[in-house]
């Protein structure tokens, strides 16, 4: 019979085994009151694996670089917090700091393109493609790229799926709601789905911010990676910026989360108001 339940004990040693191999392999920390939350979240997992103990679901974690096993895990403990429009002054920020220069800029292509480097169920990156496509309505032959990445495999399938609830639209202005979202009828009558148009702006894929990044053919005129970086360690913040930094053009921004900041000593950026950078050049 399974212990998993009332019976099974994370361990102290097991749960610091776990968050150890984790934390090295995706640079992910999480602090020592965390082991609840990971003993209520993996016993489910244990269950499924037929597995009596958090030790043994530990050795088939850390043993033999069980890759699937590792994203898995991922899914289960992390947890991702996102809404339409949250921090809403950096979207207002690109609009009116970075966009009157991408398109003042001469000789360079039409297309703006912006990474949501922790997009989570999909709230940022289309809140992105939502105000993008309202500021450049009236600017013939531009067009909007957006790259949404996560290391949750997930919450990118919430987000490639792009429905939401009723709850989880409130925060978007009525006018914006009409013309972005198309409302279900029936049994869907509470669920609202981003609109092709809107939608098809936004390209998903799995990246890890701490692995090499993929190399990108154009750079980016902003990367937004909000309320990511409080994970990591100081030191693996300041790895993830630069290799952020490196994907953007001279002159783009790079937004973070409230309680996040660049390295004061990173002199490729230049601090504007709001944890907004600018890379310099």
């Amino acid at each position: 019979m399974s212990q998993v339940g009332e019976l099974a004990e994370l361990t102290s040693a097991t749960f610091e085994r776990i968050r150890r191999h984790i934390e090295s392999e995706v640079g992910l920390s999480f602090a020592d009151n965390k082991r609840t939350l990971f003993r209520s979240r993996l016993a489910k997992r244990l269950r499924e694996l037929q597995l009596d103990y958090f030790e043994e679901y530990a050795d088939r974690l850390t043993r033999g670089g069980d890759v699937a096993e590792l994203a898995i895990c991922l899914n289960l403990v992390t947890t991702n917090l996102t809404s339409f429009f949250r921090e809403g002054h950096h979207f207002d920020d690109l609009v009116n700091t970075r966009l009157p220069t991408i398109l003042s800029t001469p000789g360079r292509d039409r297309t703006v393109r912006v990474w949501s480097a922790a997009c989570s169920t999909g709230a940022e990156p289309y809140t992105l493609a939502m105000v993008l496509r309202d500021a450049l309505a009236n600017r013939s032959g531009w067009s909007v790229e957006i790259l949404a990445s996560d290391i949750n495999t997930e919450v990118l399938g919430t987000a490639k799926r792009a429905v939401y609830s009723g709850e989880e639209v409130k925060r978007v202005p009525e006018e914006t709601l009409h013309r972005h979202f198309q409302r279900g009828t029936g049994d869907n009558a509470n669920r609202y789905r981003i609109r092709p148009e809107t939608s098809r702006m936004v390209h998903f894929e799995r990246i890890n911010l701490l692995r090499p990044l993929p190399r990108f053919e154009v750079p980016f005129d902003a990367v937004f990676c909000r309320n990511c970086l409080i994970y990591f360690s100081k030191e693996k913040q300041a790895q993830v910026i630069r290799a952020l930094t490196e994907t953007l053009r001279p002159g783009g921004l790079l937004f973070l989360g409230h309680s996040e900041s660049a390295p004061s000593d990173y002199t490729e950026l230049e601090r504007l108001p709001r944890t907004v950078y600018r890379k310099r050049g």
